[in-house]
């Protein structure tokens, strides 16, 4: 029986990319930096997910992430500037918005009666658990499964099976709910736990990475749990 979900936060329950959006924001007028939304936000949009991929197959640090992103994307729009100086200003900038995904606090309400529920994030702890208490998610919360406290990041199996144990559940007892087809869901398959891959924007899976069940909007997980 299905006791336990392991929700993901970033894009599933907060709105990353509409925090990282007002976060640059911020950080480029603190700096008087030129911003463009047009120019500046899809070129973040690409290179934070490239980084983001090389840290979840173990090629890149989350240090090592931080110092060259902002560098890069600098370096791509010729903005002269300080990569790490303006790093540190975003991520500061960042831990202080909590935009939720539409629909997220009606899941968390209709879910809390039903099941225990369990963020698992890959995403720096003290930032995560702020964010959830601004955004009044954290409530709703019964564990936090963060990355760097476990010692693993999704997708390792290692990851989720840590999550289990914790939680003294077996895998059939689990579900993991998030956007990402790399990190949430080929997690939930390594792990041999169902998936549910929140997917508002149509992507396509791939043949080996097939989620257990697909939504387009967080509502529509009611119809599934």
């Amino acid at each position: 029986m299905l006791t336990t979900i392991l929700l993901d936060v970033d894009n599933t329950l907060l709105d990353f990319n509409a925090c990282a959006l007002a976060s640059m924001k911020d950080a480029f007028a603190y700096f008087h930096l030129p911003f463009s939304k047009d120019t500046v936000f899809p070129v973040f949009l690409e290179i934070n997910s490239k980084l983001w991929t090389q840290i979840e197959d173990g090629v890149l640090t989350k240090e090592q992430h931080y110092q060259i992103r902002w560098k890069t994307i600098l370096q791509v729009l010729g903005i002269p500037f300080d990569g790490v100086t303006l790093e540190k200003k975003f991520v500061e900038c960042l831990h202080e918005y909590a935009i939720p995904v539409e629909g997220a606090g009606e899941l968390l309400e209709y879910l809390k009666s039903k099941y225990v529920i369990c963020a698992a994030s890959n995403a720096p702890y003290e930032q995560q658990i702020h964010r959830l208490q601004l955004s009044g998610f954290y409530q709703y919360m019964d564990a936090f499964y963060i990355s760097e406290k476990i010692g693993h990041q999704k997708p390792s199996k290692q990851f989720f099976m840590h999550c289990l144990h914790e939680q003294g559940i077996s895998n059939e007892q689990a579900i993991v709910i998030g956007d990402s087809l790399q990190a949430d869901i080929q997690g939930g398959i390594n792990a041999n736990i169902q998936t549910i891959w929140f997917n508002p924007s149509h992507k396509t899976a791939t043949n080996t990475c097939m989620p257990t069940y697909e939504i387009d909007q967080l509502k529509k997980i009611k119809k599934i749990l």
